[in-house]
């Protein structure tokens, strides 16, 4: 029996991130290889504007990114790049902040069996804004693949498909949104993004955030109609791309 390929995203500075992870894969009996994660904070002025596009972010998000939204960008694109190296056909990718309730490598098992091409499968997504399924394939008595009207937030762990990361590697350099809003633009990068369901991984909520999202309440005042013109030019795509993927896993799903 293979072992799954899991790679844990996490701050060099965090040990106790690091040591409460491998907690939750022990509990499996889940190796695991770290990837060293990019303080946006550390990098230096020719990085940040080589992988971070001011004149992207004015066009595609309501507000700069913070240093840590960047640093997390980079990180998962390190986390692919590694994949990519190794010439793996999928693997699981996970930030340094989550609860495991499921046998990943049950679900490695049932991944490998499928009868049709993916990108991305998402294994956590949040009970507090729950997205609907419009379509859902069963893998087990227990777990099945749902298509979802709208591609959850959050990178807190996913499984990424080979062709996937290719995707993703080639049309993500320079950006101008934190990776979980570029995801939720799929069609931009043309990638079709399941959820599982029910989720196998929750977030941890044990550590203080280390990617630094949160504005003031008069920054958000300041943003509040860009962001809504935004949401509704994403809410007109996602509509018409989520269905052409529909149509094209009707024979599956």
């Amino acid at each position: 029996m293979t072992k799954p390929n899991i790679f844990l995203i996490n701050l060099d500075s965090c040990k106790d991130r690091l040591k409460e992870s491998a907690a939750q894969f022990d509990k499996f009996s889940l190796s695991f290889e770290r990837i060293s994660a990019v303080k946006g904070a550390e990098l230096s002025t020719d990085a940040l504007d080589t992988s971070y596009c001011k004149l992207k972010n004015a066009e595609q998000y309501f507000r700069p990114l913070t240093l840590g939204e960047i640093g997390c960008y980079l990180s998962h694109i390190k986390a692919l790049e590694k994949m990519v190296e190794l010439e793996l056909p999928y693997a699981f990718i996970f930030e340094d902040d989550f609860q495991l309730h499921h046998d990943l490598t049950q679900i490695d098992q049932l991944i490998a069996s499928l009868p049709f091409d993916w990108d991305m499968i998402k294994l956590f997504q949040s009970q507090k804004n729950k997205r609907n399924p419009i379509a859902s394939f069963p893998l087990d008595k227990s777990l099945s693949l749902f298509m979802q009207n709208k591609v959850p937030a959050g990178t807190v762990a996913q499984l990424v498909s080979l062709m996937g990361a290719k995707k993703i590697l080639s049309k993500s350099i320079p950006f101008g949104r934190p990776i979980d809003i570029d995801y939720q633009h799929f069609w931009e990068k043309e990638l079709n993004v399941f959820v599982m369901s029910p989720c196998p991984v929750s977030h941890g909520e044990k550590f203080a955030s280390t990617i630094g999202r949160a504005h003031s309440v008069a920054g958000a005042k300041r943003y509040f109609w860009r962001k809504q013109l935004l949401q509704i030019d994403k809410f007109i795509k996602n509509k018409f791309y989520r269905g052409l993927v529909l149509k094209r896993y009707q024979q599956h799903f």
